[in-house]
């Protein structure tokens, strides 16, 4: 599915069941001001990478040509929202603040240009920190709508890789210098809905200026491309103060997150 076309589901979804009716009411229907803990199924969605590394198979003062495969892996992750003190008109203003980590065993094929093959495993970690300026409004009885721009940071850590060598025997090679990270624009619209008295529906698309994964220009470390993303999700509202929700971003890698939020 075409990325236009999952952006499209994810904001249809709370759009369809908002109704035409403009909001009226002067209390806010959604709080920005909240803590969240998660528990994370990440995918490392290598797309085809393939690096050059000098700690390889064989003749180490040659260069060994790397190529990494797909992982899923679990992890954890954190949320820190706050509601500014000013407001234009119906329109409210917050700050938002996420960290998330997860481990992924990632499979790696490794070739010396002598000719000697090995494959194993690489021990991967995955970091994203965001930092963004939120607006918020409420647009109908029960539906609101709010957009972040900021920053994001993502870093990809290799460890030592563990071969099985072609011609027999273990080697380990510290793939540490092909760690890669950067810092890119990010910006996210969505809506919020209240469906029922305790369940709301959640729907955004991002643009996310790390989204994707690629090799650097000298092919020695790993690099990031924008991507546009689509998301979705649902939380149960318990009362005011506590809820518990999922919520997924498509694409890939592909992102699940189930959260405990405590609401202040």
């Amino acid at each position: 599915m075409r990325a236009l076309d999952k952006i499209m589901m994810a904001t249809a979804l709370c759009a369809v069941i908002s109704g035409p009716t403009l909001a009226t009411d002067e209390e806010k229907t959604f709080n920005y001001s909240y803590i969240e803990g998660a528990f994370v199924h990440d995918n490392f969605n290598a797309n085809g990478l393939r690096l050059t590394d000098r700690d390889g198979v064989g003749d180490t003062s040659d260069d060994n040509f790397g190529t990494f495969y797909d992982a899923t892996g679990n992890g954890g992750a954190a949320r820190v929202s706050l509601t500014l003190p000013f407001a234009i008109g119906n329109a409210g203003f917050h700050i938002v603040s996420d960290y998330l980590q997860t481990s992924h065993n990632v499979a790696v094929d490794v070739t010396s240009v002598g000719g000697l093959t090995a494959a194993g495993i690489v021990a991967t970690k995955q970091k994203e920190w965001r930092a963004a300026f939120g607006v918020h409004a409420d647009i109908g009885k029960n539906v609101g709508l709010f957009a972040e721009l900021g920053l994001v940071n993502n870093k990809v850590d290799f460890s030592v890789a563990t071969l099985d060598l072609g011609g027999g025997g273990i080697a380990e090679a510290a793939l540490g210098a092909a760690s890669g990270s950067s810092t890119a624009l990010d910006g996210k619209l969505g809506l919020r809905a209240m469906v029922t008295e305790h369940l709301e529906l959640t729907g955004f698309a991002r643009y996310h200026g790390n989204g994707r994964l690629t090799s650097s220009a000298d092919g020695l470390s790993v690099a990031f491309t924008a991507k546009v993303r689509a998301g979705a999700g649902a939380y149960y509202h318990f009362s005011k103060r506590l809820s518990l929700g999922l919520d997924y971003e498509f694409g890939k890698p592909g992102r699940a997150r189930l959260a405990a939020r405590l609401s202040f």
